[in-house]
């Protein structure tokens, strides 16, 4: 092994090591922290399985999360080993989100093209708290699936099919809103697809439905009944939950209502034929086509061609990528502050491959203040206030038009790269260049 290689694979495990270390540290310096409502209910399911088992957890009227969050709800009570110590430590319950936060970071650096830089690109992002607020003071999950669909993301690119699928699988049973990734991950599988046996692709299918079934199994087996209609349901009635114009995310909505008329407005209303959910659906859809539609082109592309997908790709995957839960946090109704975390994380990745930190650095300010403006840690608001509504929508506003003029950039400067029917002779199959 060169000398200097191991030398700096070295220092990355210190890296990886020291920021473990100040994770932790942060998870012992904020135990007392997190939104009243949801740890609320963290210990709530938290009791039940202490008390009735973890197969009878969708027995509760309230709970309405997919099932791999309660395998983590589950692991904590075995630790706790009594009622009292679930009530105590219930704010350590983000150790184990703070594990994905790490692992999520890391992720992403692997993007930065020069190696050397990771560890402090590393350092970077976790030393921003609109990274980590989430997790570490409004105490969610949403870095759990975010990393599942960023190492499913990561494994596509690199040919890995069946492990892709499996992560995504994990992504879709932790948190519902990792379905807005399916059309970009498709994109992202044709090409792998196509160069492997129809065999193997039967394969990725029974190794995905096999994961689902033992990720079922516990619940269904174990129950005193079935689950699978609660399941279901949870998932079927997801959007109407909270029927209202938004639920604290400062998105499109925030622009065109004034703000009093926001919170408790029903999105069920109807305006010029159509209700307010609707609206944003369509506007959700119609954004999102023109986010994925160079990915349709590269990905055709890399289909005609044969060929994998290419480091020359990446800023533009990235930044597709990232644009859908943008865009899907901010046309649609009954969003949640929280639903923008997905979308800067795969800011993110874009920033370190192409060193353009502009909408990272914008977006990142915007979910803090979204954030904290709802939770109040700061500044100790008793009950959640909108003083930085309208600025944050703007700045969102200014995030997702930049993106999209940065996208299509990529395709005017490089039309011959981008449309695939006009394929550069060394991508032609049984065509040789020098």
């Amino acid at each position: 092994m060169n000398t200097k290689t191991g030398t700096w694979r070295a220092r990355w495990g210190s890296w990886i090591g020291g920021s473990a270390l100040l994770l932790g540290l942060l998870v012992v310096l904020l135990p007392g922290t997190g939104h009243r409502l949801d740890v609320w209910c963290w210990t709530v399911w938290a009791h039940y399985i202490h008390e009735h088992g973890l197969a009878n957890v969708y027995e509760l009227d309230l709970n309405n999360y997919n099932p791999l969050y309660h395998y983590v709800l589950w692991a904590y009570v075995k630790l706790a080993g009594s009622a009292a110590a679930i009530e105590h430590y219930r704010h350590y319950l983000k150790a184990a989100t703070v594990v994905f936060d790490l692992a999520g970071a890391w992720l992403v650096v692997t993007y930065a093209p020069h190696w050397r830089r990771r560890p402090y690109l590393l350092l970077a992002l976790l030393l921003n708290p609109g990274y980590l607020y989430n997790t570490l003071v409004w105490e969610q999950m949403d870095a759990i699936w975010t990393f599942f669909v960023l190492a499913a993301v990561t494994l596509a690119l690199r040919g890995r099919l069946v492990l892709s699928g499996l992560l995504y699988v994990l992504a879709l049973n932790t948190k519902l809103q990792a379905i807005v990734f399916l059309p970009p991950l498709l994109l992202l599988w044709l090409p792998v697809a196509a160069r492997v046996p129809r065999r193997r692709l039967v394969e990725v299918v029974l190794v995905a439905a096999l994961l689902q079934g033992l990720l079922l199994a516990p619940f269904v087996l174990g129950a005193r009944h079935s689950p699978l209609p609660r399941i279901l349901q949870i998932n079927f009635d997801s959007a109407g939950y909270f029927p209202y114009i938004t639920m604290m995310a400062y998105n499109v909505w925030v622009l065109l209502m004034q703000k009093a008329a926001l919170q408790g407005t029903s999105d069920e209303l109807i305006k010029l034929g159509l209700s307010y959910r609707h609206w944003g659906v369509l506007a959700f859809c119609g954004a999102a086509a023109l986010a994925l539609l160079p990915l349709l082109g590269l990905s055709w592309r890399r289909l005609r061609s044969r060929t994998s997908w290419q480091p020359a790709d990446m800023p533009v995957v990235l930044l597709a990528l990232a644009l859908v839960p943008l865009v899907f946090c901010y046309f649609n109704t009954e969003m949640h502050e929280r639903y923008w975390h997905s979308g800067v994380v795969l800011l993110a990745a874009y920033a370190v491959r192409t060193g353009r930190y502009a909408a990272y650095v914008a977006a990142s300010l915007a979910y803090l203040l979204n954030m904290e403006s709802v939770l109040g840690y700061a500044a100790k608001f008793d009950e959640p206030s909108m003083p930085a509504a309208y600025p944050v929508a703007v700045v969102f506003t200014l995030v997702i038009g930049y993106c999209f003029w940065q996208l299509y950039a990529a395709v005017r400067s490089a039309p011959g790269y981008f449309w695939p029917w006009r394929l550069a002779p060394a991508e032609v199959p049984g065509v040789m260049t020098r």
